[in-house]
């Protein structure tokens, strides 16, 4: 499974990154879906792949916490190649 989320487009940089090392803490590797983008709303989305179903519902609940700084969380699940 994977986490997507976006962080909030009125939020700093440098509490963007303080989100990021809260997550890597928690053993989260959260990384940018669009690396490069220079379009804002495209940059702040981000993902963090491989989170079991348990660590999905632990890393809502984490981002939950941040507030307003995400605007949403969502979880896909995993998928296998078609053969």
């Amino acid at each position: 499974m994977s986490v997507q989320f976006k962080f909030s487009e009125k939020i700093s940089d440098e509490r963007r990154l303080e989100i990021i090392e809260a997550l890597r803490r928690a053993g989260f590797s959260a990384h940018s879906l669009f690396p490069g983008q220079k379009r804002p709303k495209l940059a702040s989305i981000f993902t963090v792949a491989d989170a079991g179903a348990k660590n999905v519902k632990t890393l809502e609940t984490m981002l939950a916490r941040f507030g307003a700084d995400i605007e949403y969380v969502e979880a896909s699940p995993a998928r296998s190649p078609k053969s």
